[in-house]
């Protein structure tokens, strides 16, 4: 199985991805940039989700961060808006594609699939 790791402050969040993806992935969660990372360290991750909008972080930082450390992990934004602004400078940073909340269980594995693939490929 496949290790997925979501890093988003809310646990609600967290708890719903978790029952809509463990009967196929490995799920790690994180509810900060700290924690994430000592996973990171540990655990070989897959793929990565990550909230924009967070009460400790900001997703962009983590992103930058996790491309910085980790560039081979396709990496997820997860947010409950996104506006083209948003949404090129995400990709500038290298972020794979975006999830909107509420969270679609079948956008995510689908989104989460194209990325398996696309880390596959390299």
């Amino acid at each position: 199985m496949k290790n997925l790791l979501i890093i988003d402050d809310d646990e609600r969040i967290r708890k719903i991805m978790r029952i809509q993806l463990h009967t196929e992935y490995n799920v790690y969660d994180a509810e900060k940039k700290d924690i994430a990372f000592q996973i990171l360290t540990t655990v070989p991750v897959d793929v990565i989700i990550c909230d924009i909008k967070m009460k400790d972080s900001n997703g962009f930082v983590i992103l930058k961060e996790l491309k910085e450390k980790y560039p081979d992990i396709p990496v997820i934004m997860l947010t409950g808006f996104i506006d083209k602004s948003m949404s090129d400078k995400a990709k500038k940073m290298g972020c794979f594609d975006f999830i909107t909340k509420p969270v679609r269980r079948e956008k995510l594995k689908m989104t989460i699939n194209k990325a398996l693939q696309k880390e596959m490929l390299h």
